[in-house]
């Protein structure tokens, strides 16, 4: 569904709402009473909805957007070969980035295997779940088999203020889980939110978890207690609302939030419902009004910066073509799939970086990367996608006639070879390519090491050819 159809939809869905509330409770005193203030938490809910659904999308896309990180993960993974300091500070450094670069409270890495708890301001300590409660948290997201979760507790330094942890989980490519990451942030929209509407509607705003635990509500006191037997949460259907009469004057409205796992819990006590009759029409109206100005530019917002956080999680920062992830995925999706007769699986491996990198600079050494992104960017191209894997590795997977693949070699050689740049005078580029024409029994993962291995054996070559130490570069 376009961007148009959903906003379209979005208004005609309030306006409705909206309309039909108005009707109905100029019929009937007691029936709009009461079906105005189900309406109106409903419209509660819905201002929550979207209040914690702007504050927790982009810190969930970043958790997760980390936890896919090759940086991150190599780094897990040869872990046990940095000495202690060493591994600190490369953990600071892309920790403090993250923190600064997008204004949270925290960031952080937790190793499974060391257990170390690296932070933005060093390695903090070494977590040990069954000692220490407030580890506990770490054994307690595991048992969750989720990707990611989301945390709320009260700031130790600020108790009045809800701090959130958004945990995701780190796997190395085989499977292995690594540890876990995230960012932590304080809920004040929400929690301000929370307060006013609590104290202007006479009601209680709480989040639930499907253990009936109570998450988030403004009496810090109730965090991790139980909700009363006398609410039922409904099923996981988070398009609509359920509606609860508790007698007595009481009801609820709940709403499940799947981007949480929660449910949103509003309940009103029954209290001055009469008296509350003009005000409720008058906040039904305000709402209206309301919603429909700020709806469109929310959604618009929303939508805007969520297309944008995934695409950035699929886009090397400094080639600007798709990265490992998006490599991976695709890569997977054509295990399971014939490959086409013209497949042709291709890597390609820069030629001393690490010496451009030592002697010149890491500027040279990105425009080095840049130089060999562009030119299998022009060359390659229009036959398929083009992916930075690795800190000098690329890797493409294209669609090319068996009749001009050589030449379509020679053409990539020859634009290297005459590649010249402001920092670095020459580019090097071993290449090795195989394709299904080749090997039409192979599968991709076959193709791939094929590849592989001819990217190495040009590799070789080149550097008998140029006399220059591989040791060196």
């Amino acid at each position: 569904m376009n961007r148009s159809k959903v906003l379209k939809y979005a208004i005609l869905s309030v306006v409705g709402a909206f309309l039909l509330s108005t009707v109905i409770s100029l019929v009937s005193l007691h029936s709009m009473v009461r079906h105005n203030q189900r309406e109106l938490n409903k419209v509660l809910a819905a201002q929550i909805y979207d209040t914690i659904s702007i504050e927790l999308s982009e810190p969930a896309v970043i958790a997760r957007t980390m936890s896919y990180d090759r940086f991150l993960i190599e780094l897990l993974e040869k872990e046990r070969s940095y000495p202690e300091e060493e591994i600190t500070r490369i953990m600071e450094e892309y920790l403090s980035g993250i923190r600064s670069g997008l204004d949270y409270e925290s960031s952080f890495v937790v190793s499974e295997e060391s257990r170390r708890y690296y932070a933005y301001n060093g390695l903090n300590k070494i977590i040990d779940p069954d000692k220490n409660p407030f580890d506990a948290w770490y054994t307690e997201f595991l048992g969750l088999n989720e990707e990611y979760a989301l945390d709320v507790d009260n700031d130790e330094v600020n108790p009045d203020i809800w701090t959130v942890f958004v945990d995701s989980r780190i796997t190395s490519p085989k499977g292995k889980f690594l540890g876990v990451c995230g960012v932590g942030f304080h809920m004040t929209k929400s929690q301000e939110l929370f307060a006013s509407l609590e104290e202007e509607h006479h009601v209680k705003i709480r989040l639930i978890d499907p253990n009936r635990m109570i998450q988030v509500d403004t009496d810090a006191d109730m965090f991790g207690t139980k909700l009363p037997d006398e609410i039922n949460l409904p099923g996981t259907d988070s398009t609509s609302y359920d509606y609860q009469d508790l007698g007595g004057g009481k009801y609820s409205v709940i709403k499940y939030m799947d981007s949480l796992g929660w449910y949103l819990v509003v309940t009103n006590d029954g209290t001055n419902e009469r008296s509350q009759f003009v005000h409720i029409i008058i906040l039904n109206l305000l709402f209206f009004g309301l919603s429909l100005l700020i709806l469109i530019p929310v959604l618009r917002f929303i939508m805007r910066r969520t297309n944008d956080l995934t695409n950035a999680s699929y886009r090397d920062q400094t080639t600007h073509l798709l990265n490992r992830r998006a490599f991976e995925e695709e890569k997977g999706r054509l295990e399971e799939e014939r490959l086409p007769d013209d497949f042709v699986y291709l890597i390609a491996d820069v030629n001393g970086l690490k010496t451009v990198n030592d002697t010149i600079g890491h500027h040279a050494g990105d425009e080095l990367i840049s130089g060999a992104a562009s030119i299998l960017k022009e060359i390659l191209g229009e036959y398929g996608n083009i992916y930075r894997v690795g800190g000098d590795e690329f890797s493409a997977l294209l669609r090319v006639r068996p009749e001009n693949l050589d030449a379509l070699m020679e053409k990539l050689q020859l634009a290297f070879d005459g590649w010249s740049g402001e920092q670095v005078r020459e580019l090097a580029v071993s290449c090795g390519c195989a394709s299904r024409k080749e090997f039409p029994s192979e599968t991709i993962i076959e193709l791939g090491r094929i590849a592989d291995e001819r990217m190495y054996r040009a590799k070789d070559e080149y550097y008998a050819s140029s006399g220059k130490d591989r040791r060196q570069h």
